[in-house]
Order: C-alpha cells, then structure tokens, then sequence
C-alpha cells in the first residue's frame, strides 16, 4: 500500500538527462562570452563610441552620431546584464529573449559586413550600375583586445547563434532562483550600477586595462618605425640560342662591364628586351604609420627624434584648441611653465588646422611651438582632450587625461621609481624594431668598440 502510494508520486529531483547538461554549458559558456566582452569594451567606452560613429556613417546615419557615447553605454549595459543574468541562471524567460535579439541583430549586422562588397559587387554587375559603399573593416565586439576580420565575425556569431537556440528553446527548464529579490534583483542591480561606475570612470580618465600600442610600459619606437621598399630597375635579355630570359640589376650590369670575358658573352649570345622597376625588399610599414609630429612652417616630420629621445620627453596632445577650458588650460600651462624652468624637453601636439591654431594661441596666450598631427591617431594615444604622455627611450612611461596631471614636484620625486620601470620594462619587451634590429645589443656593441678603440689610443 505505502510503495503504491509512492509509486504514483511525481519525483521532487528531476532526472539529469544530457539535455540538462547541454542547456546550463550553453547558459554559462554564453554568459562568460557576454561579460568578457563587455569588459573589455567597457575599459574603454571612449573607443567603443568611435566604432559606433563609424556604424552610423557606414549606414549613412551620420545625424546620429552626436549619441554615439550614449548608444554606447546602452549597448555595453545591456550587454553586461544579459551576460550576468545567464551567469547567474536570472530570469531566463526574460533573459532568452534578449539574449535571442541581441544574437539576431549582431549575426544580421555581421552578415553585411562580411558580404556587403559582394553583394554590392552582384548589384553592379547585374543592373550596370556604381554604387560604392562604406564598410566597417573591424566589428568592434572585443574592442582593441582582439581584433577579428569581418568574416571571422560573422561565423564566430553564427556558432554562437546555435548556442542561444539551445538557451532560448529550454528556456522554460530553467529552475527559477529562490528568493526572489535578493537572488535575482540585486545582483541586477550591483552590476548594472558596477557597469556605469567602470564606463564612467574610465571615461573621465584613461582606460584601466589599456589595449592600445600606446599603452603604457610599451615600446613604442616599434610601433611607429617605418621603411620605404627597396626599388631597382631590372634589365631583361634573352639568350638568342635558347630562348632564356635572364634578368640582371644595374649592379650586376657593372659587374659583368668590368669582365671581358662575361661582357663579350652578353654582347654576342645575347638581345635586350626590356627594362623594368622590380622590389627588392618590401620594407617595413609601421603599425602607427599614420601618427606623424609636423612642423607646420618646414612641414618636417619630428616623431622619431622625440620618440626616442634618450631624457624625458612630455608629448602633450591637444586635439581641438577650441574646446580648451579654463581648467583645462591651466593644467597645460602650469606643466609648460615648469618643464621650461627645470629644462624639461615638451612638445605640444594638436590637430585643430594652422590658421585657426594661430589665432586661438595668441588668444590663450600660450607662446609655444605646437606641431600638427591628425586626429584620429592623437585619439588612439589618449582618449582625453588634453592629455600628457611621459617618453624616454622609445617607451611610454606614463600617460595622464588632464584630470590627473599630477604637480611637477611629484614628477620630480618619481623619476627614479621612473628609471626602475623603465629597466623592467626593457626585460619585459625589449626594445626590438620590427626589422629584427635589437637597439640594447647596438648599443652595448657601440660602447665595446668605443673602450676597444680607447685601449688602443692608450697602447
């Protein structure tokens, strides 16, 4: 009677079948992804409001790009709750159905990236016609951390596009949290006002995890060096007997006019073709290669000669000079003045034009020498206008929003913990130009032949 009476009881603890298994990894591999992406753009909501502008533009929407900032703290919020809610098995009637819409737009939105020029490319070749269109070339989802082509994008989200299908058709498997408010509100809550605390913060200052080549403790140098591609003009013959086409440099002509023997051969066996400019080397072209310091009046470019300055540089970089304050402009102004009294080396960067520089400077009163660079590299130096990086040796030792310029007596005191850094930051990333040239092993060579040479004289 009592086993009969059991037997026809529903069981409290349901099976754990794999289905159980497949919907809670789906849940929480979903809700890692979510919160790692979130973060990393939410270091940096500055950069993340740029990604957005060029969305804007690329979709002829450029009226909008006045809310990029606030389009951005949106999507980062939204993204950030939906990742913690998966995390944290929330809501997840509710948190399928957002996850499901946010999976939609971005695998729709991706899928243009990844195909627009085809598909625009079919259009054109089918109906005759021209059109040409803008297409973001980086998706933005991991920010400056990870950087992924249109196409890695697209299918990256239709994989994990199957994952939401998993969440979104077991949605109603899910086991609702016990105590309601404190188990499902509350950590809604702390996140949501965590999430504006970081955006806000590393808005008004610089980001606290820096993705960028400027960012601080990185060789620089490196990022910034360039070379042009070697040419030379290659003189085609064929060989009159079998036909050989042989291709001789201009040195090597020389080489063979200094031979008799090779030069008759060449004379006698031998028809010129053509002549024609082939690369020897392909060169080097620099990560930063459009981050340039101009002089205005010579049009010359400085960079590498403050970048790798071997005492303390401060770049000071003031992107629009209209927008400068009061408070802003005092901040500058008391850096200036100090590195010109302790004989500190500066150089002041903006991207606000020649003509219109020269009549804010004489209105400001500020009787500097300033170089022009364009904007966009100056925003992926610093995100704050203005702001002061401190260089030495090719490295960024330091940087500050104008916030946080600290008083010159505190730089005075840091340049030896400065000095310490600096040497952990050679073991950390030596200072290697892409080309392979290691410029601590020079230098130590150098010093070597200089005491070689020494020891001689004194022979």
């Amino acid at each position: 009677m009592i086993n009969n009476y059991y037997a026809g009881t529903p069981s409290r603890k349901k099976k754990r079948n794999a289905m159980f298994y497949i919907r809670h990894i789906a849940r929480i591999l979903m809700g890692l992804l979510f919160i790692f992406s979130s973060y990393v753009k939410m270091v940096d909501p500055f950069g993340f409001s740029l990604k957005i502008s060029e969305y804007f533009i690329s979709f002829g929407l450029d009226f909008f790009t006045p809310m990029s900032m606030f389009c951005a703290f949106c999507a980062l919020l939204a993204e950030a709750l939906i990742g913690w809610a998966l995390l944290l098995n929330i809501q997840m009637k509710i948190t399928s159905w957002l996850l499901l819409i946010f999976m939609l737009f971005f695998t729709l939105l991706t899928f243009w990236l990844a195909f627009a020029t085809n598909i625009v490319n079919a259009i054109n070749h089918i109906f005759k016609t021209n059109y040409e269109i803008f297409v973001v070339t980086d998706c933005g989802c991991f920010g400056d951390f990870i950087k992924l082509t249109n196409h890695q994008t697209f299918f990256k989200n239709v994989i994990f596009l199957l994952f939401t299908l998993i969440i979104f058709y077991q949605r109603k498997n899910y086991e609702d949290q016990k105590w309601y408010y404190l188990s499902q509100w509350g950590p809604i809550i702390v996140v949501g006002l965590c999430s504006i605390f970081i955006m806000t913060y590393c808005l008004l200052h610089e980001p606290w995890h820096d993705f960028r080549p400027w960012k601080v403790g990185n060789f620089i140098a490196a990022e910034t060096y360039s070379v042009a591609p070697e040419m030379d003009f290659v003189f085609q013959y064929k060989n009159d007997s079998t036909g050989q086409i042989k291709e001789l440099t201009i040195d090597q002509l020389s080489e063979i006019a200094d031979d008799s023997l090779a030069n008759a051969d060449l004379e006698n066996n031998y028809s010129f073709i053509s002549r024609r400019e082939k690369m020897i080397s392909p060169g080097i072209n620099a990560r930063l290669a459009d981050f340039s310091i101009t002089n205005n009046e010579e049009g010359r470019d400085i960079k590498n000669e403050v970048i790798n300055a071997t005492d303390y540089h401060f770049l000071i970089f003031i992107r629009n000079l209209e927008n400068l304050n009061e408070r802003k402009l005092s901040k500058v102004k008391a850096l200036i003045n100090k590195c010109e009294e302790e004989n500190i080396d500066f150089t002041i960067l903006t991207s606000t034009s020649p003509d219109i520089a020269d009549n804010i400077k004489e209105e400001l009163e500020l009787d500097y020498d300033m170089y022009f660079c364009d904007a966009t590299p100056m925003k992926t130096a610093l995100r704050n206008d203005p702001g002061v990086a401190l260089l030495k040796d090719g490295y960024v030792i330091d940087k500050w929003a104008f916030r946080d310029i600290p008083k010159f007596e505190s730089f005075k005191e840091a340049f030896e913990k400065y000095d310490a850094k600096l040497q952990k930051y050679i073991k950390k990333n030596p200072p290697i130009l892409p080309n392979g040239v290691n410029l601590v092993t020079e230098e130590e060579e150098a010093e070597t032949e200089e005491t070689g040479e020494e020891t001689e004289t004194l022979e």
